[in-house]
């Protein structure tokens, strides 16, 4: 589908997510054991306006099928904005009921370290961002669909580590969370040393660049990796930067910090499972 500046697309389907999303946050934050402050509310609102922009004309129709320079500006407001001012704005309690099934429990607290987060994260946001896949996104916008999910689903993951929402997890102190931060501005925006220096273009299916933006389509993958590099590092080194400030002052607190009867609750529940595997294990025959 050929893009024009003077033929805006409505989109639908993103409206309809970002208003249900709305509607669910609000019905259960409604509740007073899961109530949010009045900045998680102002965050997670941030949030949907942040993954409505995303997934909306014209910067999903440009990422979809012309510009990688705005396919990388797409991804970055997804991973650097919507995905962590989502988690701010969730309770502890709404993040206890949304990860109480064992499976996705199991999946979130082995994904939550920080090593583990780190490879997911560059594998996730490397290979989204190969020709090949870029080229299935823009074959159909089911596939694209998917591409936005997965990107968003490693914004989740790079953010996960920082954002302490989930229970019974010994969180990272400032000094961890600075250096994790560090390590994954570095990682994940590997493919910009390609998209800079590249004597040729590498994305046959976007087209038109000089048409709808003026640029060449080498010019707007050069950009596109400059973009990658800055924007990450601009984000990324910044939130780091404040917890290596912060990190003198927090550091001696860590063991004074209060417990929470919900990561009491949840770490009794992971034990029990654990010491119910190993029961069944006991068991088996053989």
């Amino acid at each position: 589908m050929s893009f024009s500046w003077a033929d805006p697309t409505f989109h639908p389907v993103s409206f309809v997510l970002v208003l249900g999303l709305f509607a669910w946050y609000h019905e259960t934050t409604s509740r007073s054991a899961s109530s949010a402050t009045r900045g998680q509310k102002r965050c997670f609102v941030l949030g949907l306006l942040a993954l409505l922009l995303a997934t909306t004309w014209p910067i999903v129709d440009l990422a979809h099928s012309v510009s990688l320079l705005v396919l990388v500006f797409q991804r970055e407001i997804l991973v650097l904005a919507a995905a962590p001012l989502l988690l701010i704005g969730l309770p502890k309690m709404v993040m206890a009921r949304l990860t109480r099934p064992p499976i996705i429990d199991a999946v979130v607290t082995r994904i939550i370290t920080p090593i583990r987060a780190l490879v997911a994260t560059t594998l996730l946001l490397g290979l989204t961002g190969l020709p090949f896949a870029v080229t299935w996104a823009s074959e159909s916008h089911f596939a694209d669909a998917v591409m936005i999910l997965l990107t968003l689903l490693a914004g989740f993951i790079l953010w996960l580590p920082v954002v302490d929402r989930v229970p019974g997890v010994t969180p990272l102190g400032p000094l961890g969370k600075g250096a994790y931060l560090f390590a994954q501005s570095l990682a994940p925006t590997f493919l910009s040393f390609a998209w800079i220096f590249a004597l040729r273009p590498l994305y046959p299916s976007l087209q038109h660049q000089q048409h709808v933006l003026g640029l060449t389509p080498l010019g707007d993958q050069q950009l596109s990796g400059y973009l990658a590099k800055l924007g990450t590092f601009g984000v990324l080194w910044i939130v780091a930067f404040i917890f290596f400030f912060k990190a003198p002052d927090e550091e001696p607190e860590e063991n004074t910090k209060p417990l929470h009867w919900i990561d009491v609750e949840r770490s009794l529940e992971r034990a029990e499972r654990r010491e119910k595997r190993g029961y069944d294990e006991r068991t088996l025959p053989g």
